[in-house]
């Protein structure tokens, strides 16, 4: 084919390709991380997590007030057993909340849900509410109902006999491995654009939670929505490392400006900047040392963590999604008098996340 007609063809092409926004930019709903405190449940320890989202949405500035609640569930795999919990096949669904309301019986306490991977064909525990958190402007916490009535906060727990009472089932080999390699925990956020009230409308039967879930099923094809997944790592009886701690950032650089105040609206220069993380204060602050092992619990290595920082905002344009270690991004396309949030999220590949969200505005 004559060369000439192949680059016209391709320009063409590319001429009609659209155009996708950045995978940085905050253009709808989005849970932008989840972070378990403390990362890592221990048995014989700390047995249990409080969840925390990150939650955003373009409009923050223009409806500041408006919420988007978000239920937790939770699936704890049985110690020793090779099989995908039920929270992982959900995930997986093109429509996982139709599934939900064949689940909610197991949120309450002692009321079974039972045998059953509730129609996906398989014999599942069923996730249990992990709890609910209603978010706005940017921050999550506590979910409450307009009478006053507090509904649980998001956590995850381990019973203390987790791995010494492992089901008949168990194979010996992994639950030897797991000994020292843990296991973990899968935590469904199924985010939605609602208020607690929306989600507790029509509940005052035995079961409250299942109520909830059964409503969050009915208005999930109807309102915007994401689903997000969480694993939080279930520390081994003969781990050979100190449990893991989150990692902390202090706040955001932008040129010559310092982002360490939440609660500030900070101007920076219009047109291009460039952001980087600020370096949190004591132990929080530095990388883990930490041994790497195989999939036999063997150790290959003793190594720092490598922490990766991903980077979004509601405005102008982030060069790159993630950074590591003191790398700068460029923030650009930022036009005089905008306001816009800029969020960067640390994880320290082992489970441990961390996050700093700052207001600017571009001016003068």
């Amino acid at each position: 084919m004559n060369r000439s007609l192949v680059v016209a063809a391709a320009l063409a092409l590319a001429a009609c390709s659209p155009e996708f926004d950045p995978a940085s930019r905050i253009e709808k709903l989005r849970v932008l991380a989840i972070r378990a405190e403390p990362p890592e449940l221990d048995p014989a320890g700390l047995q249990t997590a409080t969840l925390t989202s990150l939650v955003l949405r373009a409009d923050f500035d223009a409806e500041p007030a408006r919420t988007t609640t978000v239920v937790h569930l939770a699936c704890l795999p049985l110690p020793g057993v090779d099989a995908p919990s039920s929270c992982v096949l959900l995930a997986g669904l093109k429509d996982p909340a139709a599934f939900l309301a064949q689940f909610a019986p197991a949120s309450c306490a002692g009321g079974g849900g039972g045998g059953g991977g509730g129609g996906l064909g398989m014999d599942l525990v069923p996730p249990v509410l992990a709890g609910v958190e209603v978010c706005a402007g940017g921050v999550c916490g506590p979910a409450t109902l307009s009478g006053g009535a507090a509904l649980p906060l998001p956590t995850v727990s381990v019973p203390a006999r987790y791995f010494l009472d492992p089901p008949p089932e168990a194979d010996a080999t992994l639950l030897a491995n797991q000994q020292r390699l843990g296991t973990q925990a899968v935590v469904l956020a199924f985010a939605l654009d609602a208020t607690p009230d929306e989600l507790a409308a029509g509940s005052g039967g035995p079961c409250p939670e299942a109520d909830a879930v059964t409503r969050l099923a009915e208005l999930w094809s109807t309102r915007e929505h994401v689903l997000s997944t969480k694993r939080v790592q279930i520390r081994g009886p003969q781990a050979l490392d100190p449990a893991n701690r989150n990692p902390a950032i202090a706040g955001i650089t932008a040129g010559a400006a310092t982002l360490d105040d939440p609660a500030i609206l900070t101007t920076v220069a219009p047109g291009e900047t460039w952001v980087a993380p600020l370096e949190a204060a004591g132990p929080e602050g530095i990388p883990e040392t930490y041994r790497k092992l195989d999939a036999n619990g063997d150790v290959i290595e003793l190594a720092a963590e490598e922490w990766v920082y991903s980077w979004f905002s509601t405005a102008g344009e982030l060069e790159e999604l993630h950074t590591r270690g003191a790398e700068t991004n460029r923030w650009s396309a930022l036009a005089r008098g905008t306001r816009a949030k800029i969020v960067v999220v640390v994880r320290d590949l082992r489970g441990g996340t961390g996050w700093a969200v700052r207001d600017v505005v571009f001016g003068p």
